[in-house]
Formats: C-alpha cells, sequence, structure tokens
C-alpha cells in the first residue's frame, strides 16, 4: 500500500482532465447571447432607438470584421439558427393575425410607409453600385 494515495478527486497526472470540452455550440450560442445582452445594456445605457438585439448584431460584425476568430466561434450555433430561420417568424406572423383590425384602419399608412422604405433602399442600393463600378472601372 503506497504511502501517500492519491484520493479519488483529483484529477490523473500527465495533463489529462475529467472535464470534458464544452462543446462549439454552446460556446457559439453563449457567445451570441452574451452580445445580445451586451447590446440591451448598451441600449438602456445610451437611450439609443434601436433594439438592443440589433446593436449586439452590430458588435459582432464588427468584432467578426477585427477578429476572424468570432466568426467561427459563432458559426456552430448561427448555422442552425439561419437554417430553421423560418420558425422565428411565427410569433409575429401570429401577432399581425391578432391586430388584423389595426392593420386594415391603418392599412394607407403601413403600404405608404412600405413603398417608400423599398423607393429608399432601391435608390441608395443603386448609388452605392454605381459608386463602387466607377472606382473599378479601369482609368
Amino acid at each position: 500500500m503506497p504511502a501517500n494515495p492519491v484520493p479519488e478527486s483529483e484529477p490523473p497526472r500527465g495533463g489529462a482532465s475529467p472535464v470534458p470540452p464544452v462543446p462549439a455550440v454552446l460556446t457559439g450560442l453563449a457567445l451570441l447571447l452574451g452580445l445580445q445582452l451586451a447590446g440591451t445594456v448598451l441600449v438602456d445605457l445610451t437611450g439609443l432607438p434601436v433594439p438592443g438585439a440589433v446593436v449586439g448584431l452590430v458588435v459582432l460584425l464588427v468584432l467578426g470584421v477585427r477578429w476572424r476568430g468570432v466568426v467561427a466561434r459563432v458559426e456552430p450555433a448561427g448555422a442552425p439558427l439561419l437554417k430553421h430561420l423560418q420558425l422565428l417568424f411565427v410569433p409575429p406572423g401570429v401577432g399581425a393575425l391578432t391586430q388584423v383590425s389595426t392593420l386594415v384602419q391603418n392599412a394607407g399608412p403601413l403600404a405608404l410607409a412600405v413603398v417608400g422604405s423599398f423607393a429608399a433602399g432601391l435608390v441608395v442600393a443603386g448609388t452605392v453600385l454605381q459608386a463602387a463600378l466607377r472606382r473599378r472601372a479601369p482609368a
């Protein structure tokens, strides 16, 4: 019998760890939720008129441009979310159906907003594309 037996709760020597690694999906999901929380906190602190989730996505974009490893860590969680994105539209669709009378009452302003935002987006996209093509064209 050895003089100093190793208690069973200690990890074996030689670098092996009894704790399994965290799955990549959980790491990515934690990062996405953490960035959403950070965006919400930023909106609450600054009073920005933008949803916290949008600010969190902008922070993710900035981090992804700066450090490519962030994108690699988020991708295992983001890919399944994007694959089943249509399921995320069910709650807003149900909400819209419950408010049909309000939508009908405000159909004119809503149609104007949709058509106007589409036209504005089309003009901005066309202007940016033309400017980009001019910069690329040989002189």
